[in-house]
């Protein structure tokens, strides 16, 4: 048998009060109308000790709750009461200032699922949540929304609708956008984008193409 082997982890003073990471989990989980999630990462590129030795967990005066990392250094944190959450801080056993973490807003609508009145609504809410419903020092983590981004492997997006009866379809332009997961200095796949402004009716659906991602444009 191996000896039981314990690691130390300490409460991480530089990271964000845990309170407000929670306070947004909390506020998109109430008001988001299920449209948005939030994915946190190790931001490897700047994140100094491997991947496999870094250990995690929420800490609060009540309870530890251990965070699992993924493989490509995805992970998912804890949605505490309000009350435990004042108390809470990540803990790790990595060095100050040797580990990087992001948090990114993303959309939960599946490519073949958006039409024009899923994007308006997209932008109605997301419009709601940062100017009303988040306190102004939390609004730099959930930025002002400026449309739906369609990025995929070939640039031949379409919208499909019926209108009297007839099918009409309406090609989708590229844009001048980068897919926010595209690697410092390799070239994006194509995009397109959604704002909601559009003069075309709300039944009007996307068409994507193979391996599409949809993202948000702040």
């Amino acid at each position: 048998m191996l000896p039981t082997v314990t690691t130390e982890l300490k409460r991480d003073a530089g990271a964000m009060p845990y309170g407000h990471i929670n306070e947004v989990l909390t506020r998109l989980k109430q008001h988001g109308e299920g449209l948005f999630r939030m994915d946190f990462h190790v931001d490897k590129g700047n994140t100094k000790v491997p991947l496999p030795g870094i250990r995690m967990v929420v800490r609060s005066d009540d309870a530890d709750y251990p965070i699992k990392i993924a493989d490509d250094g995805a992970f998912k944190l804890p949605l505490l009461p309000l009350p435990e959450a004042k108390t809470a801080d990540l803990a790790t056993n990595v060095p100050k200032g040797q580990l990087a973490l992001r948090g990114t807003p993303e959309l939960t609508t599946q490519p073949e699922q958006l039409d024009l009145a899923t994007v308006r609504r997209i932008m109605r809410v997301a419009r709601t949540l940062r100017e009303e419903l988040l306190p102004f020092y939390l609004r730099w983590l959930f930025p002002r929304m400026q449309g739906v981004r369609i990025c995929s492997d070939t640039p031949t997006w379409e919208l499909e609708w019926r209108e009297n009866g007839q099918l009409m379809g309406l090609p989708l332009p590229a844009a001048n956008e980068r897919e926010p997961t595209t690697k410092k200095g390799d070239p994006s796949r194509p995009c397109t984008l959604l704002t909601g402004q559009e003069n075309w009716p709300e039944t009007a659906r996307l068409l994507p193409p193979a391996a599409t991602k949809l993202s948000i444009k702040f």
